[in-house]
Parts: C-alpha cells; structure tokens; sequence
C-alpha cells in the first residue's frame, strides 16, 4: 500500500516521492510499472516541473491547470497536454489535494486523431540509403536504418537491442518487455539476408567500441567524446545530428527516424503480406492503422492485376480469363475491331452468341 503524500509538499518534492514508490529497490525482478512507463512517466514529470515545481500541491488550482494548457499548446499537443496533466492529477490524488472543486472545473483538451504518418517511396528509400551509405561518418546511420526497415522495429525498440537478443546464428532479432510500447509488441523478428548483414555491422560496431557482454547495449551510450556507458542505450539525440544530414541530403527533409517503421511496413502491404504476418513482425497496430495497410494492400493488388492485363499476358474469351495463347488476340476492351474482325467469319449470329457484351460494327462484320 502506497503512503499518501504531504500536501504542503511543493510538487518536484512530491513528484519526486511518488515516482519512487512506483519503482522496486534495484536488481529487483517484481515492478509495479514497466521500465517504458516509468520512463514516460518521468518525461511528463520534467515538463510539469517547469510550472509547477515550487508550487504546493494544495496551492494549485484550476488557472494554473488551465494556464499550462494554454502555454504547452504552443509547442506541445493536445494528448501530450493531457498525459502530463494526468500525472500531476495522479499526485494530487495521492495527496489528497485534488478536491471536488477542481474535479468539477478541470477539462482536458480534445484528443487529437494522431495522422498517417508518410512513408518513403522505393525510389526515396532506395537513395536514402544510398546517400547513407555514401560517407564514413554515416555508416552507422546506414545500418541502422537497414536494421530497422528489415524489422520494422521502432526507434525505441532498436535503441533498447541489447547484444544478447541478436541471435546471428538463428538468424532473429528479440524486442524485449523493458523496450517494447506494450506487452503486444514483446516478439521475436526473423532477419533475412540484409538484416543479418546489417545487425552483424551494428555488432562490430558495439565491440570496437568496448562492448562485449550479452547483457550490454548494442546501440549504448554516449557520455562523451569515445566514453561509453554500455549499461544505458543510446538516447533519442544518439543519431540526430548526422541523421538530420542525411535527409537533407537525401531530399527527404521531412523523414522521422520513427517514419523508417511506417516505411517498413507499407513495404510488406505493397507486397501482399497478409495482415496477421505483418502483426507478427511489427507487433500491435492500431485499428485504424491496420485499415490503411489493408487499403496500400488491396491497391498494389490492383496494380498487378492491371499491369497483368495490359502487359498482354491474359485476355477474356466468351467471358471467361484465358492465357493468351488459349484465346482470341483481341483487346478485353469493348468495340475491339480485332475481335470483331476474327468473328466475322462465323456469321452475325455467332458472334452475337459468342460476344454479348462487345458491340461489332457493321462494317467489320461486312469486310
């Protein structure tokens, strides 16, 4: 049972407090939270901080709340807004500071519907990586993506690889619990030939590096100019000065790094990669983006079918689909004058029998 807080605390005193009765003593296996939760939990605690900090909790009333509304809505969105506002009520609760005057006036900002995110086309892809590979000091960026646009993992699943769960040998990647967004996105990623090439790079990396144990980040982190913490990975920032480079020079200016894992899998539904093997790749997918991979899917079908058919492989006969060299060289089209002519000699009635949907001119069948 958790202690409730002193509500005379001010609130970096009391975040402080609460955010370490929601953690174990370390080395601990039991948690009450996950480690991406606890993490995001202490990112809306950072951002709060700035308003709230010297504030005590029983002092913080509904202009304060709507005044960080307004004043995070120029950089920030409406959900994030709503997430951290919804940890400082988790505090205040536990505070017993939140009362029923504010439970009554506070509002939380409409939700917004996050966008379909863009995906690179082949032809972007293809000279995106092209350009990362182009230069030294690239390369890694280079691996990394190919790493990513194999797996379609996300950035945060590819910072929290640990050497250990890339098994060259059985050819797969593991996405562990502490790095997964949701138990739903725990799974195991065959690799193909690139991406066993790519992750054995990455490995080569680690060990120049000074990495070697299991346990140890493949991607760890950077303290400082060839100082690395293998026991923490690599931050959001780890490759974002080069990665901002590279797009620039790839004329891809507006690619997120988390835009690789949406490239990834517009890539398997342009293939025709059922929707429950995709799921076992990239993981959970919102409903909503299922129904925009399905609808990519169902056009590139589209797509083979009539390149088929205008490549000349296949026509219909007699309402039927024929291989070319069972059936009638004529076009699928109507008022083809190549059909009517190849009925012609059959008679006017034969070809009225024979092609009920096609409209013959008369002179054809005359000639």
């Amino acid at each position: 049972m958790h202690q409730a807080l002193d509500p005379s605390l001010p609130f970096a005193n009391a975040a402080e407090a609460w955010l370490n009765s929601r953690t174990m003593s370390p080395g601990s296996r039991a948690r009450y939270i996950s480690a991406r939760t606890l993490h995001d939990l202490q990112q809306y605690v950072r951002a709060l901080n700035r308003k709230f900090a010297a504030a005590a909790l029983k002092d913080i009333h509904i202009g304060l709340l709507r005044e960080y509304q307004q004043e995070r809505a120029q950089t920030c969105g409406a959900n994030k807004i709503n997430q951290e506002l919804g940890t400082l009520i988790r505090i205040m609760k536990r505070a017993r500071a939140w009362n029923s005057e504010l439970q009554d006036s506070y509002e939380p900002l409409l939700r917004e519907q996050p966008e379909i995110p863009r995906a690179m086309t082949p032809e972007e892809q293809k000279n995106f990586l092209a350009v990362a590979s182009s230069r030294e000091e690239w390369r890694f960026v280079y691996y990394y993506s190919l790493l990513a646009l194999a797996t379609s993992a996300s950035n945060c699943e590819m910072r929290g690889i640990r050497i250990g769960d890339v098994n060259l040998y059985s050819r797969i990647l593991q996405i562990r619990p502490e790095h997964a967004k949701n138990r739903h996105r725990i799974r195991t990623i065959p690799l193909h030939d690139e991406a066993v090439w790519a992750a054995t790079r990455l490995l080569e990396r680690a060990q120049a590096l000074g990495a070697s144990a299991q346990h140890e980040y493949l991607m760890p982190f950077r303290m400082a100019p060839n100082q690395w913490d293998f026991s923490r990975p690599m931050s959001n920032s780890g490759i974002r000065r080069p990665w901002e480079a590279i797009r620039q020079a790839a004329d891809v200016p507006w690619l997120r790094i988390h835009d690789l894992r949406h490239t990834a899998i517009t890539r398997m539904a342009e293939a025709g990669v059922p929707i429950p093997v995709i799921l076992s790749m990239a993981g959970h997918i919102s409903t909503r983006m299922q129904q925009h991979y399905t609808a990519v899917s169902d056009y590139a079908k589209r797509c083979a079918v009539e390149a088929t058919f205008s490549s000349g492989n296949y026509v219909v006969s007699a309402g039927k689909l024929a291989a070319r060299d069972e059936s009638p060289k004529h076009s699928i089209w109507p008022n083809a004058r190549p059909a009517a002519r190849r009925v012609a000699s059959a008679g006017r009635k034969k070809a009225r029998q024979d092609m009920p949907c096609t409209v013959v001119p008369k002179k054809a069948l005359s000639s």
